[in-house]
């Protein structure tokens, strides 16, 4: 989130209408959250985290939750509505009957109000008494054949936040001499490109010194590759940032590991801060971190 003021966002509903996929959502945009916390320990943690910490808080709220009310919910509301003003939100989430049964059937997980009788009525009964909660709610989200990349949209849309959240790059370069690294979403392999290695006086140096970045600068099919896979993530970056992808991996590699890779790395996270994206940088088989 760019914006610094912390906030509150209280999110409630019906047990299997998203709360933990919205909450997910949320602590991707860096809001912390915390689910199924006892009910009389909320002030708490707000003093902690919002009023002493300073940081935004993302709180679930359900059937689950101990010490349950409508009473106390409304309380508690209430209070945090006095006390945060514009800087708190309640969110309730729900989805028809129909819609959770499938939900519950498909996942197999036990309804926390079906100790004893049927799924169907548990369900039933939590709409029934959650629908008691919903008046208290600034937001009323209805998940109902929703998609978690619609429930991200039209959650961060509501919270006026959907364009504060960007994908994170990370960006590193790796020898084939060893393993490709593991969990790289991408992977470009940098052996085509003309190799310093065999330059007198660019041996000794790596991808980011000026010299071997000058040398491979003049390589025009490299400069080819690299202005078209900046092309591809123009488009698929802020696609991917929409969708909430919290991260993209690109691994780039060549012979040694030293070189091309490292140049190439250096010059598409400079392109991509350029940007305005934020970009870890890694080089696996360089010693010397600079």
């Amino acid at each position: 989130m760019n914006d610094d003021t912390p906030r509150l966002i209280l999110v409630t509903g019906a047990s299997g209408a998203g709360l933990s996929t919205a909450l997910n959502i949320l602590e991707d945009c860096g809001i912390k959250a915390v689910d199924n916390l006892p009910l009389a320990m909320i002030d708490t943690l707000v003093a902690m985290e919002v009023e002493a910490g300073g940081h935004s808080l993302a709180i679930g709220l359900d059937a689950r939750t101990t010490g349950f009310s409508v009473g106390a919910v409304e309380t508690l509301v209430s209070n945090l509505r006095r006390k945060f003003a514009d800087r708190f939100t309640a969110i309730y989430l729900v989805a028809s009957q129909d819609d959770l049964l499938r939900r519950f059937n498909a996942t197999r997980r036990q309804h926390p109000l079906v100790a004893s009788g049927s799924l169907a009525g548990a369900i039933a009964a939590d709409l029934d008494r959650m629908e008691n909660v919903a008046p208290l709610a600034d937001i009323r989200l209805d998940t109902s054949a929703t998609k978690p990349s619609d429930l991200r949209q039209s959650l961060l849309a509501s919270l006026g936040i959907a364009e504060a959240f960007q994908i994170n790059l990370r960006l590193l370069s790796f020898s084939y001499r060893r393993r490709i690294p593991d969990h790289s979403d991408m992977v470009i392999d940098m052996r085509f490109a003309e190799n310093p290695h065999w330059v007198a006086g660019l041996r000794a140096q790596d991808g980011r010194d000026d010299e071997v970045a000058g040398f491979l600068n003049e390589d025009e099919t490299a400069m080819s590759v690299l202005n078209s896979l900046q092309a591809m993530l123009t488009g698929m970056l802020p696609r991917m940032s929409l969708e909430g992808r919290p991260l993209l991996t690109i691994a780039f590699g060549c012979t040694g590991g030293q070189h091309r890779s490292v140049w190439a790395v250096e010059t598409m996270a400079s392109w991509l801060r350029d940007e305005g994206y934020d970009v870890k940088v890694a080089h696996r088989e360089l010693k010397d971190t600079r």
